[in-house]
């Protein structure tokens, strides 16, 4: 029983490092700050934040060679109007090292532009096999309208998140002022939006109407 459990975990990590997911094991820094005292910025990381002035946040806490695509899906989601943060890792295969979970994550940039918005969004990878989405974040409302318009544009998807449902008030998506929503994209898919083509606007788009609808439901922060 041991030595098949090891063999489909060993396998599992392998796929996930060929596809960009290179965490394995615990984080090595407990935040933010632990991790820049150690690495340089512009060297080992990159970090890419914009205030655009918009209620919604879009982020991605795990960019570069950690969660290879989430930083194309989120730059096409956030397109010219929505506050955008990316930090990418730029490690190579010891990129592992620099992921701080989301709960964890609190690069001033990021803590700033999450807060300043209604609503936030976050873009992950996540290792399970097929083509699907598991949508999670503390506001199931906006989560379930996002869910929906993936659906109709053919995107297959699990509402509520049940193996990562991202619903801790610390998780940096959750700091906006409703809360937010918590994409986990399953490799294979992320892989395929990471190419272009037809499905990455399409994919974009949806999530982007669904938390259009959201809003509609919240009331605006007061700048």
């Amino acid at each position: 029983m041991l030595r098949p459990l090891l063999i489909s975990l060993l396998a599992a990590a392998l796929a996930g490092c060929a596809a960009g997911y290179s965490r394995l094991g615990p984080d090595a820094y407990g935040g933010f700050a632990e991790l820049a005292a150690a690495h340089a910025e512009g060297r080992d990381y990159s970090v890419e934040a914009y205030d655009r002035g918009s209620r919604v946040s879009v982020l991605v806490p795990h960019g570069g060679d950690l969660e290879r695509g989430a930083a194309r899906v989120a730059r096409q989601l956030a397109g010219a109007d929505w506050n955008l943060y990316i930090f990418n890792a730029w490690l190579g295969r010891d990129s592992g090292r620099l992921h701080v979970t989301s709960a964890r994550f609190d690069d001033p940039r990021a803590v700033a532009l999450a807060e300043k918005a209604d609503l936030a969004v976050s873009v992950h990878g996540q290792a399970d096999r097929g083509e699907w989405v598991c949508v999670g974040g503390a506001n199931e409302a906006a989560g379930r309208l996002v869910a929906e318009a993936l659906e109709k544009a053919g995107f297959r998807t699990e509402v509520p998140c049940r193996r990562l449902p991202g619903r801790s008030e610390k998780n940096i998506v959750n700091r906006a002022a409703a809360g937010g929503v918590q994409l986990e994209i399953s490799l294979s898919l992320l892989g395929k939006l990471d190419k272009g083509g037809a499905d990455l606007p399409k994919f974009t788009l949806a999530v982007r109407e669904g938390l259009s609808a959201a809003l509609k439901d919240i009331k605006e922060k007061p700048r």
